[in-house]
């Protein structure tokens, strides 16, 4: 599939994930602290569980062995292929050890695996890339804790995200962005609540850009990155994310953050995140991001599919 289709399925991939999920049968109770292990692309539906709810704690392993957490705590393995070394060998070590487990891939090894051990698990679509699978595994997990009973959502909220994430409003956003990023190092602040979106924005623009982007949160950067406008050493731009949910001192903290950066002559610009609930608002985001990287990737005459340098990092472990 071509990026720009990934991008414009978007809202279809969250009622796909939600739905596939839907009759999953968990049998071993509720709990209220989740490990999701998982590796790049797979390791955002994390993230973007943590920025959906605040009822539960959620701790995102990205790395060899099993994480240390509260006795039967549930752990979600992610890996949207079903091969990713780590993840497979983690889901491997909580198997033996018992521990409540659910595997989330479009096939590979994790799958099989979790067959083989009636380990409860959801196959997703094979025909996205991780990073581009976003909305359809992280679907998939909001309805997995749904059924957990560890988070309150509806068929109604999902479709209403769906409904009213228009690709095309995203897309006119999003080329108007790119021209801003274009050849210049874009720099993503949001507040803590909203880090998913502004570590997409860096991560579409390193993986369907090819190019270098970096994110914080406020109000931690206001503590020490801030700083680090005294001495510049290249060509940045400033993307600040509003919500009109963040805390007030937040939005007064980037308001005067922007402020910052204008006086040293770096162009910035913000996004609005619209009114709406949460799932929309974070979509909003992710898929205004994911488009100004596909449209710097054209101006940029790269291939905003593939990873050649990961994929050959690989061969060499």
């Amino acid at each position: 599939m071509e990026m720009k289709e990934m991008i414009e399925s978007f809202g279809g991939q969250l009622v796909e994930g939600w739905n596939s999920a839907r009759s999953i049968e968990l049998g071993h109770g509720v709990v209220d602290y989740v490990n999701i292990i998982g590796m790049g692309g797979s390791a955002l539906p994390g993230d973007f569980l943590r920025a959906c709810s605040d009822d539960i704690f959620v701790n995102v392993r990205r790395d060899y062995g099993m994480p240390k957490s509260p006795q039967g705590a549930l752990n979600i393995c992610i890996s949207y292929s079903g091969n990713t070394e780590e993840t497979v060998g983690t889901f491997e070590e909580l198997v033996n050890g018992k521990q409540p487990c659910v595997a989330i891939a479009s096939g590979g090894n994790l799958l099989d695996l979790a067959r083989v051990h009636n380990v409860p698990c959801v196959e997703v679509r094979k025909d996205l890339v991780p990073r581009m699978a976003l909305p359809l595994i992280s679907a998939s997990l909001l309805s997995i804790c749904e059924r957990a009973r560890l988070i309150e959502m509806n068929d109604q909220e999902v479709n209403f995200a769906k409904d009213k994430l228009n690709p095309k409003e995203t897309a006119e956003l999003g080329m108007s962005l790119s021209n801003t990023f274009y050849m210049r190092v874009p720099l993503f602040y949001s507040s803590t609540r909203n880090e998913i979106i502004a570590k997409v924005g860096k991560i579409a623009l390193n993986e369907n850009a090819k190019t270098q982007a970096f994110y914080n949160v406020i109000p931690e950067m206001n503590h020490n990155e801030m700083n680090g406008f005294e001495v510049l050493n290249g060509q940045f731009s400033g993307v600040f994310i509003y919500d009109s949910e963040d805390h007030p001192q937040n939005i007064k903290r980037m308001q005067l953050t922007q402020q910052v950066l204008t006086e040293r002559g770096i162009p910035n610009v913000d996004i609005k995140l619209p009114e709406g609930n949460r799932l929309f608002k974070l979509m909003y985001g992710i898929q205004s991001l994911h488009w100004a990287s596909y449209y710097l990737a054209k101006r940029y005459n790269v291939d905003s599919v593939n990873v050649p340098v990961v994929e050959k990092f690989k061969t060499q472990l």
